[in-house]
């Protein structure tokens, strides 16, 4: 997890979202295309050059543009090429690499500190100095517990108990108790400027222990007043105001329509960094919330490249005989898809009803129709390439006979005759009619959703179908204001901490357990495994909470699929990795010969 979050992948890249993901250290890593790809051409004279714009497809407008308060796949894809962290993966091993530190951290022995050195003549885009008091701004702003929208990437800070810096480039970081993952987390925050975010220097007047409290912090006048301003929609939204240090700036968000990225030509690391060489002089992010039109528009040459391309169409309309200045490429991540269930609506809060609905669904009849066999099975939220994942979890079979003997047994009976099952609820007779939310132009979950709804109104379930904009759609989700969801959770390839999205703690003030899970074991087992750096115990504590998961049904776990991905060969360099988003723009560059947008110097 490493934005450090799990992101919600329910826009872009199925991606999530996270949001809303995916997290977590695998030791090799896959690719499914290296180099230019399928019938990828050659340079001019094979040398990478600057210069010309990319342009990449995005299904929707992205939540933010600020890594700290956004949560979905699209805003990372984008906010990565801005800010940067301490530390960051290596795109081909995914090992850590020091970025803004000069190199991993000086661990104590009993692992309750941390010492970053940060490298020197390190600057934001605006040529101010990025020292350890930006460091210590950034952690004080994401532990504030009055920014809401902070919920998903604060759980991963819970035991941070102090920061102080000696000097300007020293930060050293106690922990109230050890986290297994803690030099990746910490290493993981993308580190935004205080003269930008905090003039009036608000972060001065509160402690970490403070933000520790609740009762502390609404009491505190100061980080109050700056949760207050951190979160305006201008904190999330506005280009100008989100400076951060990477090799690109933001230049321009025209709602609806496209985020643009450019290159920061007053970059610290230019040319020193090899996996952001950052060779185009834009980015344009263009949001086209079909993806049959999108898939016309990279024919079109109006987009170079885009991820998650339809599965039909991508094993079955797009020829690179026919198209040859296309490639066509898959690749894999840690992400699963899942139809998550409310279990705090009292239709759906018996895991009884919710294995019934889990019998109605033939997960093998839509992987072969909806992902054209694009994607492997998975039966529990641990991703089924990790050591930790338990391969003994049966799937749930598709079986809408045992639903229907379920469901009676549950209480559940078509008192009226009307074909719809009711039952008596708190003394009142409730029918069973629930809608499930997707996220409108995502047409692989919309079909996913109206099968589910046939299948269901088989059994005398009504299952009504609601498409919204992805905004909405993720606002409906942390606020709980829905039955039944289609998301999926992308992760970037670490071990298994699933505390984020399963936890009891995280189901109020936003947080990512947005199905309203709770099981006060498998909150034990997930504490325990933050603590525990023995990989033997860790595996056997997540093997329990899977079965825990398995047997409460919160989920119906879908699969893991491969990406389908186009891109037109002008681009040169493509490359693709187990880091999220799997593929790196800034990597990729184009022959002066195929110029579109820029004259060749």
């Amino acid at each position: 997890m490493m934005n450090n979050t799990m992101h919600n992948a329910c826009a872009s890249t199925m991606r999530f979202s996270i949001s809303l993901l995916t997290v977590f250290v695998a030791a090799t890593v896959l690719f499914s295309c290296s180099g230019g790809g399928e019938g990828a051409s050659t340079a001019d004279d094979g040398t990478p050059v600057k210069g010309d714009w990319i342009v990449v497809h995005l299904l929707s407008d992205p939540e933010g543009l600020n890594p700290l308060i956004t949560n979905d796949a699209s805003s990372s894809a984008i906010f990565n090429h801005v800010y940067e962290k301490l530390l960051d993966y290596d795109f081909e091993t995914t090992d850590l690499y020091p970025v803004i530190a000069e190199s991993r951290p000086t661990v104590s022995d009993d692992h309750l500190t941390y010492t970053f050195k940060l490298k020197k003549g390190v600057t934001f885009s605006d040529g101010k100095p990025l020292t350890a008091k930006d460091v210590i701004f950034t952690f004080k702003a994401v532990k504030n517990p009055l920014i809401t929208d902070a919920a998903a990437l604060r759980n991963y800070y819970e035991s941070l108990s102090d920061i102080a810096a000696p000097d300007e480039q020293t930060v050293v970081i106690t922990m109230s108790k050890p986290y297994f993952l803690a030099e990746y987390f910490l290493g993981g925050l993308w580190i935004l400027p205080k003269h930008i975010f905090d003039k009036e220097n608000l972060t001065d007047g509160y402690t970490i222990a403070e933000t520790n409290d609740m009762a502390k912090a609404q009491a505190n006048a100061s980080m109050k007043k700056f949760a207050t301003w951190y979160n305006t929609p201008e904190v999330k939204r506005d280009p100008a105001l989100n400076v951060g240090s990477g090799p690109y700036t933001y230049d321009e968000w025209k709602t609806g329509e496209s985020v643009s990225i450019k290159r920061n030509d007053r970059w610290w690391n230019a040319g020193k960094d090899k996996w952001n060489p950052a060779y185009a002089d834009k980015v344009i992010y263009k949001v086209v919330n079909d993806r049959s039109s999108a898939v016309v528009g990279v024919k079109n040459g109006e987009m170079d490249f885009m991820e998650a391309v339809p599965a039909a169409k991508f094993v079955e309309e797009i020829d690179t005989v026919a198209t040859p200045f296309l490639s066509k490429a898959t690749y894999s991540m840690q992400v699963y898809t899942y139809v998550g269930l409310n279990c705090q609506n009292p239709i759906l809060s018996d895991k009884n009803v919710r294995r019934a609905l889990a019998h109605c669904l033939d997960r093998d009849a839509l992987i072969k129709q909806v992902v054209r066999g694009l994607a492997t099975p998975v039966n529990s939220p641990v991703y089924s390439d990790r050591k930790e994942y338990d391969k003994s979890i049966a799937p749930v079979a598709y079986d809408p006979a045992k639903a229907k003997d379920i469901l009676a047994k549950a209480g559940w009976s078509d008192v009226n005759g009307d074909g719809v099952l009711e039952k008596n609820i708190n003394g009142k007779l409730v029918p069973f009619v629930v809608s499930i939310l997707v996220n409108a132009g995502n047409e692989s979950r919309e079909a996913i959703a109206v099968a589910f709804s046939d299948e269901l109104r088989k059994v005398g379930i009504k299952l009504e179908v609601r498409k919204l904009e992805w905004s909405v759609f993720l606002e409906n989700l942390r606020t709980r204001k829905f039955d039944i969801s289609i998301g999926a959770w992308v992760n970037d390839p670490l071990p298994s901490d699933p505390y984020q999205i399963w936890h009891s703690s995280q189901i109020g003030n936003k947080g990512s357990n947005y199905a309203g899970f709770s099981s006060a074991r498998a909150d034990q087992l997930m504490e325990l495994n933050r603590i525990e750096f023995d990989e033997g115990k860790r595996i056997a504590y997540m093997q329990e909470f899977q079965r825990i998961v398995a047997d409460e049904q919160p989920y119906i776990f879908l699969w893991s699929p491969q990406y389908p991905a186009i891109y037109n060969k002008r681009l040169h360099g493509v490359r693709f990795s187990r880091v999220r988003p799997g593929y790196n723009p800034t990597q990729w560059w184009i022959p002066a010969s195929q110029w579109k947008y820029s004259q060749a110097q």
